[in-house]
């Protein structure tokens, strides 16, 4: 699974967020989990053994389970907000977008930015990670952020 748009290179979000690289939606890292979990209950046969371990075991609906482990490794895969991917009313890009803003540490509103709120601590390190890079091209924020990023 590849996270680069169609034009090159690694995308990042307006949020400051490396797709492929700090991003387990977007590195593909839930999918491919949730593929090898529902593999190794499957394979370990978990559904027939779990009720002798304890009660709880017998009441875990395991096709249940399994069929949303499935929709995971299906679903759980973003193609990054550069190629049409994230939440379709993600505050952060739909305010860069209405300021015609490609990161978010080219708007002067950055500090006090309640959009990032919906990301938890998350978003604030993105946010204190754009501020420290305020007017660098995407390019170098990439490159700045690379090995660092949340």
């Amino acid at each position: 699974m590849t996270t680069e748009p169609e034009k090159g290179g690694i995308q990042v979000g307006p949020c400051g967020i490396v797709c492929g690289v700090s991003c387990p939606l977007g590195c593909g890292t839930v999918a491919e989990t949730a593929g090898r979990a529902r593999d190794f209950i499957r394979e370990c046969k978990i559904s027939e053994w779990a009720p002798f371990v304890s009660e709880e075991g017998e009441r875990i609906d395991w096709e249940n389970m399994a069929a949303g482990l499935e929709w995971m490794k299906k679903y759980a895969i973003c193609a990054g907000c550069e190629s049409g991917g994230g939440p379709p009313d993600c505050t952060i890009r739909i305010c860069a977008r209405d300021r015609g803003i490609e990161l978010c540490s080219f708007c002067d509103d950055l500090s006090s930015c309640e959009n990032f709120a919906w990301l938890g601590d998350h978003g604030e390190k993105a946010k204190d990670a754009l501020k420290k890079c305020r007017g660098i091209s995407k390019e170098d924020y990439i490159k700045s952020v690379s090995g660092s990023m949340p």
